[in-house]
């Protein structure tokens, strides 16, 4: 009897906890359920039918989706984030407010209006698996400008972003990949891409020649809308603070348009 009443006393604590404090992250952590609303966004949490999701290769079949509360404009762009290794082990609802979201809440960017897409993926990004997730948002939103779709991400988001826009040219309007290792096996197809590669120069040497030379390659076949930052005394993890700090990049993309 005594072991009755004490599962009984248990069961009723537990079920007295706040529904945030009940949820884990699958390493039997506890972590609080993040806010919908920020600013003026507003984050769902978006389930792509196992019809679509059946497709995927290593991308998860959940997706954040940010969009403005209120807004002017009939169309809007779309920009893609793609995160870095770690990404993709932690539960979704950790994974709000968080990249390219966090610099559109700043004060000089609210003049903004976007939607923001927000994958993840269980390794590194799989640019026909992006492809598919990406054409089944777009058909459930409607107000996307399909001539104004971005992409941006640092570390293994940066070297997604490189693959599937090297794979996928005509997809995007502009790309901003960071802290990669650029791969120019299909660089032909980009000289007509707007690019904005970034990188520290205390990181790998790879990276660090990777996307000068990337740059120069594409130079040379006729492009005239490549350029790169290269932050002085950055490392693969310090670069990426400092590409969050980089003036005039949401200028610069949002001022693009897929032809």
């Amino acid at each position: 009897m005594k072991f009755l009443s004490f599962l009984l006393l248990s069961a009723l604590v537990v079920s007295a906890l706040p529904s945030e404090a009940q949820n884990r992250n699958g390493k039997g952590k506890a972590f609080r359920k993040q806010a919908d609303t920020q600013g003026n966004y507003h984050v769902t949490v978006v389930d792509v039918p196992s019809t679509v999701a059946s497709k995927f290769e290593r991308l998860k079949p959940k997706v954040l989706l940010y969009r403005p509360i209120t807004t002017a404009k009939t169309k809007l762009p779309l920009v893609v984030t793609l995160h870095g290794s770690g990404g993709g082990r932690r539960d979704i609802e950790q994974k709000k407010w968080q990249g390219a979201i966090r610099q559109l809440l700043k004060p000089e960017n609210q003049k903004y209006d976007a939607l923001v897409l927000e994958p993840q993926s269980e390794g590194v990004w799989e640019p026909d698996s992006l492809e598919t997730m990406l054409d089944f948002v777009l058909s459930e939103n409607l107000d996307v400008d399909p001539k104004r779709i971005y992409c941006v991400g640092y570390s293994m988001g940066g070297k997604g972003t490189w693959e599937w826009a090297m794979n996928y040219p005509d997809r995007f309007a502009a790309i901003i990949p960071k802290g990669f290792i650029p791969d120019l096996s299909k660089i032909d197809g980009m000289v007509n891409l707007p690019i904005w590669a970034m990188v520290g120069d205390k990181d790998s040497k790879p990276r660090v020649e990777g996307i000068p030379a990337m740059k120069k390659k594409l130079v040379e076949l006729g492009s005239t809308k490549v350029k790169i930052s290269v932050f002085e005394g950055a490392n693969h993890a310090t670069a990426s603070g400092r590409a969050k700090e980089e003036p005039g990049v949401f200028e610069w993309l949002f001022s693009l348009e897929r032809e």
